[in-house]
């Protein structure tokens, strides 16, 4: 099967591109995510309109409508090679596994129109690790007619497979700068579960309807914490909105949590 990385996206969150971040073993993220992909097959291409992008040995897919987003990377697969499935995964996967990818490889079906992994916090599936099939990919360029850009609601609306994670943070991406800093804490301590106390104050205690709660979290940094908490519970506030506090101290969003900590997050005073 051919694999396909995106590398278009613009990154303007994070504020540099992606696919370029060194690990922090430090190989670039695109080299490592390659070699990863090699382990399952050597057939890999790469969605960019860039072509200086590309490693030597890895062939170049632009996109025939660029600015459309993943979608317009599945049309050109498809125009390329009807027929063929494709695995599709994102540039920004830095803790994406060998076991993972096999699991879903193992776990396909060819007569389902899309194979993919659960998100492991609001449980819907994942649009940039997963295998589409000839028939779903032919979709493609009706939904990029009809202006429909979102790869999730078009993955959804395939009714994919969906397989659990074999390890639940495999495709915690990274967006933003704190997102980095915490997948990069996954990446050098390892991923344990926590009990965290976690306090809310004005707009965030009126959006989650309570002072206080109890969390069980995969998170390594105050910043990821907040970040599981915003998507699970939809939060109203961005991580550069708040200030946060560990244990009674102010702290930044790269503080490593332990068991038993207690965290408050903090929105700005209002007129203030």
């Amino acid at each position: 099967m051919r694999a396909l990385i995106l590398t278009g996206g613009r990154s303007k969150r994070m504020g540099r591109d992606k696919h370029a971040i060194e690990r922090p073993d430090g190989t670039r993220q695109l080299d490592a995510l390659i070699a990863l992909v090699r382990l399952v097959t050597s057939d890999i291409l790469l969605s960019t309109n860039d072509p200086s992008l590309a490693p030597e040995g890895i062939p170049v897919l632009p996109d025939r409508h660029p600015g459309s987003g993943p979608l317009a990377a599945l049309e050109a697969f498809h125009a390329a090679f009807p027929g063929e499935p494709v695995l599709l995964l994102g540039c920004d996967l830095f803790l994406l596994d060998e076991a993972t990818l096999r699991h879903l490889l193992e776990a396909h079906s060819p007569d389902v129109p899309a194979s993919a992994f659960a998100n492991r916090i609001d449980h819907r599936p994942e649009p940039l690790c997963t295998i589409y099939e000839p028939g779903a990919l032919a979709h493609a360029a009706t939904a990029i007619a009809d202006e429909e850009f979102c790869a999730r609601h078009f993955l959804e609306s395939l009714n994919p497979r969906v397989i659990e994670l074999v390890h639940p943070v495999a495709l915690d991406n990274a967006n933003t700068p704190a997102e980095l800093d915490e997948v990069f804490a996954k990446l050098r301590h390892g991923v344990a579960a926590k009990e965290i106390r976690v306090l809310y104050f004005a707009k965030l205690r009126e959006a989650r309807g309570l002072d206080e709660e109890s969390v069980e979290t995969l998170a390594c940094t105050a910043g990821g914490l907040y970040e599981e908490l915003r998507f699970r519970h939809r939060l109203p506030l961005r991580l550069d909105a708040l200030r946060c506090a560990r244990n009674g101290d102010f702290c930044d969003w790269g503080t490593p949590l332990e068991p038993g900590d207690e965290i408050v997050f903090i929105p700005p005073v209002a007129g203030g």
